[in-house]
């Protein structure tokens, strides 16, 4: 897969056509991968590339600059993710004022058919887009014939009676539903970061642990005691991984079983499988010890089966 950067000021990019989608695709969740399928399959059809037209910044950033938006994936790794399916360009466009301020009918003239030179438009079932969000399915209809492209509307992936939406699995990721969440996503929860110092408290306890700083945009989980994995080198180790109330000065720590090492200022991938139960405080050290050691047993059985 290719990554290119783009504006609204850019030459077209594909002359040759292209079957696209558009959006955030934060998550790249089975909703996502739906409609990145279909994208893919008429690519082929047509003998074209298939693009993933995205935004950067996140277009909340730039219309509501006081509101954060955590992300579920971090640009590599979504980028890793569309490579792993199998698309061919993901291009990157530059959100700003001026794109955010384009009317719809603009923004397929000049961006989808001007630029993308669009053969076939792939869409979800409720996509907005333009201004105000007044573009949608009725109105890439609308246009069609003027343009020529043909428009797919994929509908929703249902699970547990809902749409699978990405506000859906932040809501659980942020509420303790670990389990609905990576079913969505239809994969384990990715961290990556960079170890800091902490206070050396795990080591005290006989369970040496790794602080991980993540990503500024990075979704944190509900506190808890979560069954990990973590990539040191190009081996995967399992672990048991908590994350405190108090996040000040890194986000995670991770006990890496049967490992001895230093991995201070290096970058680590954490693989996040199970949530296992809820952040708590303990009246003595010894109960907080067995505790963690009631913890690591029933991890490295979670993990025994992955």
């Amino acid at each position: 897969m290719r990554t290119i950067e783009l504006n609204i000021d850019s030459p077209p990019a594909f002359p040759e056509g292209s079957v696209l989608t558009q959006g955030t695709f934060d998550g790249i969740h089975l909703g996502h991968v739906q409609l990145l399928h279909a994208v893919i399959d008429l690519a082929k059809d047509h003998g074209v590339p298939s693009v993933l037209l995205t935004f950067k910044p996140h277009p909340a950033k730039v219309l509501r600059p006081s509101r954060q938006v955590p992300l579920l994936t971090i640009d590599e790794e979504r980028e890793k993710i569309l490579d792993e399916i199998g698309l061919d360009y993901l291009a990157i466009f530059s959100f700003n004022t001026k794109l955010a301020v384009l009317q719809a009918k603009d923004y397929v003239r000049q961006v989808l058919v001007g630029i993308f030179g669009a053969r076939s438009v792939v869409v979800g079932y409720n996509h907005t887009f333009g201004r105000k969000r007044e573009g949608g399915e009725r109105l890439l209809e609308e246009m069609r014939p003027q343009y020529g492209y043909d428009l797919r509307v994929v509908p929703p992936v249902v699970f547990e009676g809902l749409p699978v939406h990405s506000s859906r699995i932040r809501e659980d990721l942020f509420d303790g539903r670990f389990a609905s969440a990576v079913h969505m996503l239809n994969r384990p929860y990715r961290v990556s970061g960079t170890v800091v110092r902490g206070r050396g408290v795990g080591k005290k306890l006989g369970y040496p642990t790794i602080n991980v700083r993540a990503h500024a945009d990075k979704l944190i989980p509900r506190p808890g005691v979560y069954a990990a994995k973590v990539k040191v080198s190009s081996d995967w180790l399992p672990g048991m991984m908590y994350i405190g109330e108090d996040r000040s000065i890194f986000d995670l720590e991770v006990s890496i079983f049967d490992f001895d090492g230093d991995l201070y200022d290096t970058g680590v991938t954490i693989d996040v499988f199970d949530r296992t139960r809820d952040s708590v405080r303990f009246e003595s050290g010894n109960k907080l010890v067995t505790q963690i050691a009631e913890d690591e047993k029933r991890i490295r059985d979670i993990l025994s089966r992955i």
